[in-house]
């Protein structure tokens, strides 16, 4: 069955339904994948890299964990700026295979990884090397994954098309959380000796999984008419600070939010509620698992919903909710009850962050023209990663250690949130625009 849609270039594109649902499905199952990957890192940094590869377990080696936490997120920038060029110049899709192939290696190999005890500073060593390839691979992931689905939309729906791979995002995390849920549940002995591993060894069944899905799929009909009418850029990376330097900078500012509220709860947060409140590891992880598997219907939802009341509303939306609610959050956690610490977790993510995360797909992409809309989105997300993502678990663990309060922790959150509300609410709507940017 063939059907005919408008592209978003204004031009009619013929797709077989059954490549566009492979399309999506694929687009999906690999972000899905490569999040799991990277989501691994961030909660064994939270309950496990400590003492195992730094040596202590007190706020010292917290921090020093949080800290090859966030290189992954400095050596995102450089994944963006490589793979953001040869996503412009040959192609979403082969670009994707590459990423989504060197996250599941590098993954593996931490999870063979000799302690501190073993080999001493090696370890910390070659866990930091192992970090920088995960976050140089991650850096080209998302903007692929979402160019996949957005550019082959109807106009009105990139909203939906771009939330649906945005979710693997959150099905990652759930897939890291309830493997790491599992493992937790094994004796301290036996967690720290073996039983961490396995979640990171588990990757490279996932990998071969992802390549054999995303193998077959076609090339975005956007990119394709490019390639058709000798339109694509020579020189994509220099062109984007050329010509459209400010929505870079944007793209930048959309982001912060995002990656600081994100990472506080999925990193900072269950280091706090673990060790300072002395809650149970596995409680934690599955009140976060929970959260996190509503993304899945969460993601998609308030993606469609901008396309019907505009990304500047509904992300301003969220934001409004996120600044109400940063010491509320807090507070739920302080309690130490199990179904407190769920509600916590279910308002934080699938509400607050996802209200603000859910159009954001679509609300980059929109900003560039198609010929360096890969370059531009990968630039600007990947910068805000390393500047706000990587390092909010380290600036939370900071400001707590410093303060012994999570009151600055919350002011910080609340400060991530106006940056973001000033790169969206001084932009124009793009929403309704019916044809894609060239």
């Amino acid at each position: 069955m063939t059907t005919v849609v408008v592209a978003e270039s204004g031009r009619p594109t013929s797709l077989r339904t059954k490549s566009d649902r492979r399309t999506m499905i694929a687009s999906t199952v690999g972000t899905v994948m490569e999040w799991y990957d990277f989501n691994l890192y961030g909660l064994a940094s939270a309950l496990v890299f400590g003492p195992l590869f730094f040596g202590s377990s007190t706020t010292g080696g917290i921090l020093a964990s949080f800290a090859t936490f966030a290189v992954g997120f400095a050596a995102r920038p450089i994944g963006g700026l490589l793979f953001g060029h040869l996503g412009d110049r040959v192609g979403r899709k082969y670009v994707l295979l590459v990423t989504m192939l060197g996250m599941g290696v590098t993954t593996t190999l931490i999870g063979l990884l000799p302690t501190y005890e073993a080999v001493g500073l090696w370890a910390p060593a070659l866990l930091v090397v192992l970090r920088l390839c995960q976050g140089i691979a991650v850096g080209g992931e998302f903007a692929g994954a979402i160019l996949l689905t957005v550019e082959s939309a109807p106009p009105g729906r990139r909203g939906l098309f771009g939330a649906v791979p945005a979710m693997g995002t959150g099905a990652g995390f759930v897939l890291a959380a309830a493997a790491f849920g599992l493992v937790s549940m094994l004796p301290q002995e036996e967690f720290e000796s073996w039983g961490w591993r396995v979640p990171f060894l588990l990757s490279a069944v996932l990998v071969l999984f992802g390549l054999a899905v995303r193998r077959g799929i076609k090339e975005t009909p956007v990119f394709a008419e490019l390639e058709e009418y000798g339109e694509r850029e020579k020189y994509p990376l220099a062109a984007t600070f050329r010509r459209q330097p400010l929505a870079v900078v944007r793209v930048l500012g959309i982001t912060v939010s995002g990656f600081v509220w994100g990472y506080m709860i999925q990193a900072f947060a269950v280091a706090y509620a673990t060790g300072t409140l002395g809650m149970d590891k596995s409680t934690v992880l599955w009140a976060i698992t929970l959260a996190s598997a509503l993304e899945i219907v969460a993601i998609p939802f308030w993606g469609w919903l901008s396309d019907r009341i505009g990304r500047r509303a509904m992300v301003g939306a969220g934001l409004l909710c996120t600044v109400l609610y940063a010491f509320p959050f807090f507070r739920l956690l302080e309690t130490r009850s199990t179904g407190m610490v769920v509600l916590a977790m279910l308002i934080a993510i699938p509400v607050c962050k996802d209200m603000v995360f859910g159009p954001q797909a679509a609300l980059v992409a929109e900003l560039f023209d198609a010929r360096i809309r890969y370059s531009g989105i990968s630039v600007g997300r990947e910068f805000g990663g390393a500047l706000f993502g990587g390092t909010a678990p380290f600036v939370g663990a900071a400001l707590h250690s410093a303060s012994g309060s999570v009151t600055p922790v919350a002011l910080y959150v609340i400060a991530g949130c106006l940056v973001t509300a000033l790169a969206v609410l001084t932009g124009r709507e793009t929403a309704h625009d019916v044809e894609d940017r060239a």
